[in-house]
């Protein structure tokens, strides 16, 4: 079956901008910044993409990188979209921080990676204060869910905050792959103000369970760029999951992006 997707505006959920020296591990430059976006992005038919600093634990708290991201949105504001990295253990000085991102500076959204700080998720008192500034700002957090370091950072965790802060839309990032993906389905039943992206997951039968299980209105297209290549991101739900149909593509493309950030388009 082949759907015609043109007009389809196309939004990547993960991606990352800025300094890290683990680019060149993937033949790229240590610094990708809006310039190379845009030429991946046209490439790749993407029209615009939310972005958070590289790496983990910034030695300068991803102060450096988020100033390039706020300059990229405001040179190119229908291009770029921007996460506030968010290390908890700073206590007020992070949440200060986490306001001026957002408020003053443009940012979009939040994003947690447990690796940034060495904590778990369901340490709640030290997730709880960020929360409760996130609900304040009414912006939405994702959480990197799975991988090597996923006992600490699972969806059922994502889920249990989600239930607490009823008024955030929360995204489990990577659907929870590798590793946690089994629990997907269940937390984001228990939560319904959580949405998921797929960044890097590029098996379709993770993907098409996740769909069938909690609908294609509940998860975003991620690249997680350029780590894994940005054009693949929308290359699986274009060509490669003909079980979808053109609404259900539409949506996870671009439609689910638009309505988690509260665009105007």
């Amino acid at each position: 079956m082949t759907i015609d997707m043109e007009g389809t505006l196309i939004y990547d959920a993960h991606g990352y901008m800025g300094h890290n020296p683990e680019f060149e591990a993937f033949g790229l430059p240590r610094f990708l910044g809006p310039d190379e976006w845009i030429r991946i992005m046209d490439r790749s038919g993407i029209q615009g993409v939310l972005v958070a600093p590289p790496w983990t634990g910034a030695s300068d708290n991803f102060r450096t990188d988020m100033e390039i991201i706020a300059q990229a949105i405001n040179s190119h504001p229908d291009r770029f979209f921007g996460y506030c990295r968010v290390r908890p253990r700073r206590g007020k000085t992070a949440l200060d921080d986490l306001r001026y991102w957002i408020k003053d500076r443009g940012l979009h959204a939040v994003k947690m990676n447990t690796l940034d700080d060495n904590y778990r998720l369901d340490d709640r008192a030290l997730i709880d204060p960020v929360m409760e500034v996130v609900s304040q700002l009414g912006v939405p957090v994702l959480f990197h869910t799975g991988d090597t370091h996923g006992a600490t950072c699972t969806p059922e965790m994502v889920a249990d905050i989600g239930r607490d802060f009823p008024s955030i839309t929360f995204i489990i990032g990577h659907i929870g792959y590798p590793g946690m993906d089994h629990q997907i389905a269940a937390a984001m039943k228990r939560a319904p103000n959580t949405v998921t992206e797929s960044a890097s997951v590029f098996r379709r039968v993770v993907i098409q369970a996740t769909i069938d299980a909690i609908g294609a209105e509940r998860v975003l297209m991620g690249s997680n760029g350029p780590y894994s290549p940005t054009e693949m991101g929308p290359m699986m739900f274009r060509d490669y999951m003909d079980s979808l149909d053109m609404k259900q593509k539409g949506d996870i493309l671009g439609g689910n992006f638009v309505r988690v950030l509260k665009l105007e388009l």
